[in-house]
């Protein structure tokens, strides 16, 4: 199917920008560019079970989600031997209000999906990159993230590498 036939597919059932993730080496460095030079304003994180520590920081209308390993974390070594050691844009997340439709509407136009996840508080699903040039696309249902998150950035950075 091309994809001029799925114009507006994901539009269609809600689904809407949230933010765009960058995952690095080193948790520091990125808050230090994000915030210090682009005006970033953090507003919240969680350390994950995976081995990531995410931060969040408003820019303007938009959001950044900045992404590190934690200290013994291998959650990221494919990531980063894809991109010589240095990180870069990890994915680009749309919300949608039931994650499940989702899933349908993509699986009906054979679109793949992997990594369905089904959570109260975060259910995600991804669309694979060759799916779409290249890029990792993460679908997500967010329910009451303030139940999870933390908001000590200083925390946040420490717990990164």
């Amino acid at each position: 199917m091309a994809m001029s036939e799925l114009s507006g597919v994901l539009t269609s059932i809600g689904a809407r920008y949230d933010h765009t993730a960058v995952a690095g080496p080193s948790m520091a460095p990125m808050v230090e560019f994000y915030q210090d030079v682009l005006g970033g304003v953090f507003s919240h994180g969680e350390v994950l079970p995976i081995g990531a520590v995410v931060m969040t920081f408003t820019i303007g209308d938009g959001r950044i989600e900045l992404m590190a390993p934690t200290p013994e974390s291998t959650f990221f070594d494919r990531f980063f031997a894809s991109t010589a050691g240095r990180g870069g844009v990890h994915h680009i997340t749309f919300a949608v209000d039931d994650i499940n439709a989702a899933v349908s509407v993509l699986s009906e136009r054979g679109i793949e999906t992997f990594g369905l996840h089904l959570d109260p508080i975060w259910s995600e699903v991804f669309v694979h990159p060759r799916a779409n040039g290249g890029v990792l696309v993460q679908l997500a249902q967010i329910g009451d993230l303030d139940s999870v998150v933390r908001r000590d950035r200083d925390g946040l950075i420490a717990a990164a590498r």
